[in-house]
């Protein structure tokens, strides 16, 4: 059963006006949580069209965009060019870009936002990596398996131009190169030499000079920062809940979760982050913690609108997926 139609993409993308430059991103982490990744290409290609045309002047022309001829055709357009670049995908054929096709240029309501090829390709960039961080950030949301699955699909829809490369975003703690498998004099910070011996590992040999500490600190510092910006007064409690429950769990999550992961703002802001947060933890029923997140986006800079935008689209999503409950309905999720 298909989820996302030519005019619930359309409602995704102009229903919810405090979501301007988000909703693709809340749109992802809700169906990543909710393990419907088959929906994403189809957001994906929509996203990548939609973002090449003006915003809408008026509340008014908004509403008029939901039922928009030419802005439904465009929505299903991208739902059949999504299948069409998975079946591509399956075969090994380049994909070209995503672009508005030209039978539409003059029946749609908005103008383009860009004229050159060099913008386009720069903004379809920069949404591609968008899309696939928001993915990899919920993996501290709806686990390890649903991100996988829904990182792999989203690249079988990806042009071939803007698939990734082959170094990831987030600096390395561990420097690349060859070491060599043999015995090496190092010194430690204070010039003692030691005996600095290298191992095997399956993304290379590893040994105590190729360590980051610099990076790992970095990490660690750009962790606590957002976990005291999120939990704001209440941010050494809500620690020390974790750590009495069992220590490694409080280690984990800020050494592995916050740390690396969640507080790296330079795909996707601190804002953003909390508010993806917010998308992952909706449809789970685990109000403790949404309670916590809630006012954590506000405290990274989300407006009430923006929140109750956000609950109103999660909400239509679960709807659409079907098989979502809350023990006590929706009214029982938390909200600000």
């Amino acid at each position: 059963m298909s989820i996302l139609t030519a005019e619930r993409l359309v409602s995704l993308a102009y229903r919810y006006p405090h979501l301007q430059t988000t909703w693709y991103l809340l749109a992802t982490a809700c169906l990543t949580v909710v393990n419907q990744p088959q929906e994403i290409p189809k957001l994906y290609h929509f996203a990548l069209r939609q973002q090449l045309l003006q915003d809408p002047p008026t509340s008014k022309s908004v509403s008029s965009l939901l039922t928009d001829h030419a802005m439904i055709q465009l929505a299903q357009d991208s739902i059949n060019s999504a299948k069409k670049y998975q079946d591509l995908s399956a075969v090994g054929i380049d994909l070209p870009d995503v672009l508005i096709p030209h039978s539409l240029h003059e029946d749609l309501p908005l103008q383009f936002k860009y004229s050159k090829n060099e913008d386009i390709r720069h903004m379809q960039d920069q949404l591609t990596s968008r899309f696939r961080e928001v993915i990899l950030k919920s993996v501290a949301l709806g686990g390890l398996p649903k991100a996988i699955n829904a990182l792999m699909i989203l690249k079988t829809a990806t042009p071939t131009n803007l698939k990734p490369g082959v170094h990831p975003e987030r600096p390395c703690v561990v420097r690349p190169g060859y070491m060599p498998s043999a015995s090496i004099i190092s010194e430690d910070a204070c010039g003692t030499s030691f005996e600095d011996s290298s191992e095997d590992t399956i993304n290379g040999p590893i040994s105590e000079a190729s360590i980051n500490r610099q990076q790992i600190a970095a990490d660690i510092v750009r962790g606590s920062s957002m976990w005291q910006n999120i939990y704001g007064k209440i941010s050494h409690r809500v620690k020390n809940q974790m750590f009495n429950a069992y220590p490694d769990l409080w280690y984990f999550a800020y050494h592995h979760v916050y740390a690396p992961l969640l507080s790296y703002t330079k795909v996707i802001s601190a804002k953003e982050t909390s508010l993806c947060v917010v998308a992952c933890l909706i449809p789970q029923d685990v109000n403790p913690q949404l309670k916590g997140h809630l006012k954590g986006a506000v405290n990274n800079g989300a407006t009430r609108e923006e929140l109750d935008d956000l609950r109103s689209l999660v909400f239509n999503i679960c709807d659409w997926t079907g098989g979502i409950a809350w023990k006590g309905g929706k009214e029982s999720v938390a909200k600000l």
